[in-house]
């Protein structure tokens, strides 16, 4: 058997790159005074927002700094960083990308020496090329102009105005930003909207904006049942989805603040087991349904995320050889005759927002048609991480996971298997266990560790579920 463990040669350098938000804050005000000298820049916030470490490879950080320059202007910028295997360059430092692209002052491409980190500012990204049009104002304009039917206007109005909001951004991946728009009409009226774009490396948007529509149309959207942000338009020259804004609060951030364990009795799991039962029940037309993960490739994800957290955590390697060999023995079957269903594809406590006491879905990427138990599953998965990521108490989250099935199984024609249902929680628990190390969360090692306890006891008593 190969040995997965690394020696010293194979480790990104620096090892664990610098996350403190304090610590960061002012290296890069250091860094800045270097890279942008008049400017007066100083940073009030840095919060790092995403990091991908593999042993071995590269190391991605993502940042936002907020600040203001020598005249109080505020910025408000994404920087991502690469940190190469041995401090090696990457091969894009020498930018072809006219400063132009990236927006006000920001180079589109810098050299960090003392981290060894290439920096790139956004919307300059080599793999998402497109992201500079997306802040190019005259664009949006004339693209709310040509769709104002979808904002429900007549062809009178005109946008005089438009301010972006970052929201999230993936590297490589992927980019939402709200934008507010101001608008005209003829008459000399004014009003305002608010939509989202979502862009993405891949050109799915544009089957998932029909889905969508499908889905809004739905009786279920227009009881209130289902809460879902209906399509504009999709942009196929830059991969690009807008959507109306159903704004809301987060549900993690919500119950972070409340305190998790007070989500076992919220009313809240039933509306959105509802909401789910709902999807679950709309079919869509065939040239739209994509096929959704099976168990085998569920189970082969399984095996990637095992491998990468041996490259962490080579001591739990005999644990996890058992988890996976007991995950390959009760492979549930993928017949032909299977129930399949319109499913979400990333049903979990972050794709849910609360505006009062009413729940929305959001982030349709993954909309396919599947077993309807792979969504149960995964925000059953999301509810039981709790434990292991917020520390919260094993008696209130057994409680919320029954009381969102037990919800969920009497909207729906179709038993929900425990046994079944257990075997894809236990998938979905080693992917969120490999992403906790990967993105370096605080303590990630020794929840990892008490992880595989909570995997054993789930497979060993699925009837918990």
């Amino acid at each position: 058997m190969k040995d997965d463990t690394l020696s010293t040669d194979d480790l990104v350098t620096p090892a664990l790159p610098e996350t403190d938000p304090i610590v960061m804050a002012a290296a890069f005000e250091e860094f800045f005074q270097r890279e942008y000298p008049g400017l007066g820049l100083r940073v009030q916030q840095c919060h790092l927002t995403r990091v991908y470490q593999k042993p071995g490879k590269a190391c991605l950080l993502a940042y936002r700094v907020q600040g203001h320059d020598r005249h109080g202007r505020p910025f408000d910028q994404w920087l991502h960083g690469r940190l190469q295997r041995n401090g090696a360059v990457a091969a894009d430092s020498e930018s072809t990308t006219p400063l132009s692209a990236a927006r006000g002052f920001w180079k589109p491409v810098s050299y960090w020496p003392e981290r060894r980190m290439l920096v790139h500012a956004f919307p300059h990204d080599p793999k998402l090329p497109q992201l500079a049009r997306l802040e190019d104002v005259d664009f949006i304009k004339q693209n709310v102009e040509r769709h104002l039917a979808d904002f429900g206007l007549s062809g009178a109005w005109h946008c005089t105005e438009v301010l972006d909001h970052k929201v999230k951004y993936m590297p490589g991946k992927r980019c939402v930003l709200r934008y507010q728009v101001s608008l005209r009409h003829a008459a000399g009226e004014q009003q305002t909207r608010t939509f989202y774009s979502k862009t993405t490396d891949d050109a799915g948007g544009r089957t998932v904006a029909a889905a969508l529509r499908v889905v809004c149309a739905s009786r279920a959207c227009a009881e209130g049942i289902l809460n879902v942000p209906a399509p504009i338009a999709y942009f196929p020259e830059i991969k690009t989805l807008w959507q109306h804004a159903w704004e809301g609060e987060s549900l993690p951030r919500r119950y972070s603040e409340r305190g998790w364990a007070t989500l076992a009795h919220a009313p809240v799991l039933p509306k959105i087991a509802a909401m789910l039962a709902a999807l679950h029940q709309i079919e869509l037309p065939a040239e739209l349904q994509r096929p959704g993960a099976s168990p085998a490739t569920m189970l082969a994800n399984a095996r990637d995320n095992a491998a990468q957290i041996l490259k962490f955590l080579p001591e739990v390697r005999e644990r996890q050889e058992q988890l996976l060999q007991h995950l390959a023995d009760t492979l549930p079957r993928h017949e032909a005759g299977m129930l399949r269903t319109t499913i979400h594809g990333t049903f979990k406590l972050a794709q849910i927002l609360m505006r009062d006491d009413q729940p929305g879905l959001i982030d349709f990427d993954a909309l396919a048609v599947g077993d309807p138990l792979y969504d149960v599953a995964e925000f059953l998965a999301s509810v039981i991480y709790l434990r292991i990521s917020d520390g919260v108490a094993a008696a209130p989250i057994t409680a919320a996971a029954a009381l969102f099935v037990e919800s969920y199984a009497a909207l729906v024609p179709w038993p929900c298997e425990r046994r079944r249902l257990a075997w894809y929680v236990a998938a979905f628990l080693l992917g969120k266990m490999h992403s906790s190390l990967k993105r370096m969360e605080h303590a990630a090692r020794q929840q990892v560790v008490a992880a595989f306890a909570l995997l054993e006891e789930l497979l060993e008593s699925p009837a918990g579920l």
